[in-house]
């Protein structure tokens, strides 16, 4: 299975971090969030990466090539940031003959169990239920628990299921037609091309949409979350490495760690 990841954002949320460091390689626990992406998603299997970069771009290609110069990777650019839908649109080629492909944000980590989405035997969407729906995409659910209604930010959310930006899509040619018609009718949300309204148009036509309930997300596109995420993920790697070495007249405080000098 293919992944297509977008980081084509100018993270303007974490500004002044983001004026010479693109979003996916700030790091979170000393590792860049893109590192953290993909080789999340090695874990489940996936071999062959897409990435849609924009702003910044020419760094985040060079970090994934240097680092992981073994990589099945294809580099879209998106010249106009006209959203996440538009993003998609232009990497159609490289999905279009697939059964199935995953979409991961380039700001998202993950924490937890992803098996009910990779096992989806429909299109699914990775959602969380959340304190304030209005700053995300939000999902309404039909009595058989499949999507009725998909909106993006809604000023009066009608239901408080977050979408958390993960995505397997197992109707890629309805989601190529229904991101065509979109940007055909210049159908936009805040003035772009939104995913979440070519999936309310796979909805109208008839496409079952199920949910996966994901446990743990971090949009690290937020500075506060960032710096939670962060300390959350270096106090469970400090956990999990176990014993540290203490020293006489010294106070080492966790996550901060030294090791014996080998001799």
């Amino acid at each position: 299975m293919k992944a297509l990841i977008p980081v084509a954002g100018a993270g303007t949320r974490l500004r002044p971090h983001t004026y010479t460091q693109p979003k996916p390689l700030i790091p979170v626990a000393g590792k860049p969030i893109i590192a953290a992406i993909i080789e999340q998603l090695q874990e489940y299997g996936i071999e062959e990466f897409v990435f849609v970069i924009g702003y910044l771009g020419d760094k985040i290609q060079k970090y994934i090539e240097d680092s992981y110069p073994d990589l099945k990777k294809v580099f879209i650019y998106q010249e106009e940031r006209l959203g996440l839908g538009h993003a998609i649109w232009l990497a159609q080629k490289e999905f279009m003959q697939e059964p199935e492909f995953l979409i991961m944000l380039g700001d998202t980590i993950l924490d937890g169990n992803l098996k009910g989405i990779f096992s989806s035997k429909t299109t699914c969407l990775g959602v969380k239920k959340v304190e304030d729906p209005r700053e995300f995409g939000v999902v309404v659910l039909d009595e058989d628990r499949y999507i009725r209604k998909v909106v993006e930010k809604p000023r009066i959310p009608k239901s408080n299921m977050a979408i958390v930006g993960i995505y397997k899509i197992c109707e890629v040619p309805e989601l190529i037609a229904a991101l065509s018609y979109i940007i055909e009718h210049e159908v936009k949300t805040m003035d772009e091309f939104q995913l979440t309204d070519a999936l309310m148009q796979m909805v109208r036509l008839g496409c079952k949409i199920s949910v996966c309930p994901i446990s743990n997300w971090f949009d690290c596109g937020k500075k506060e979350i960032l710096l939670a995420t962060n300390a959350m993920l270096l106090q469970r790697r400090d956990r999990e490495e176990g014993t540290h070495y203490s020293f006489t007249n010294t106070i080492i405080i966790p996550p901060y760690a030294l090791a014996k000098v080998a001799k």
